[in-house]
């Protein structure tokens, strides 16, 4: 899937610096221009949760516009979906509870989940090492690679994935979250 991000404005919502710099470099490699890459006010999951009712509302307010909202926030422990669920309940409580979408198909709002933290992406993506998202430590909690990958090159590492991993096609055995990003990704067809 050919995506040019060329002329639109992005917004990214993230808990991190790790976050930011990773999918605006991405964005940048897909034809996003920095001085349209903008980051909102965010620190923590909590932040990031607090504050994704207002970026939502101000991005449909622009909506017929060239505008994208980016979201990330690490799954920690949780799961894809219960991450996501959280999501929806901030935004539209009524909607949550009847199980009904709370994004639009068409909208241009991305919601991306590493499980456990982004660095399990980074593992994945400078290893192919598969089980990124599944391995487990001997108190049965996964593994964390944030230590790892203080000091990486996010450029480079974003450079790989579009590059060796999204043009070839994701491996099915690759993070379940980064299927999940690629399936997010489909919401830019549009």
């Amino acid at each position: 899937m050919a995506i040019n991000l060329k002329g639109y404005r992005i917004s990214i919502l993230c808990e991190d610096l790790a976050q930011y710099d990773f999918i605006s470099a991405y964005a940048k490699l897909l034809g996003a221009e920095s001085r349209k890459i903008i980051k909102l006010s965010a620190y923590n999951n909590a932040t990031v949760l607090k504050h994704y009712p207002h970026a939502v509302k101000s991005h449909r307010q622009y909506a017929s516009q060239n505008i994208i909202l980016l979201i990330m926030i690490d799954a920690d422990e949780k799961t894809i979906q219960e991450r996501l669920s959280e999501f929806d309940e901030k935004l539209d409580y009524q909607k949550y509870k009847l199980n009904q979408n709370t994004r639009l198909d068409k909208e241009k709002i991305l919601i991306f989940t590493p499980i456990r933290n982004i660095e399990s992406w980074f593992h994945y993506i400078a290893t192919n090492d598969f089980n990124a998202e599944s391995l487990t430590d001997n108190k049965g909690k996964i593994v964390s690679y944030k230590n790892q990958y203080l000091n990486t090159d996010v450029n480079e590492l974003a450079a790989r994935l579009k590059e060796n991993i999204c043009v070839k096609g994701l491996p099915q055995n690759a993070p379940s979250s980064l299927h999940h990003a690629c399936n997010e990704l489909n919401r830019l067809k549009n």
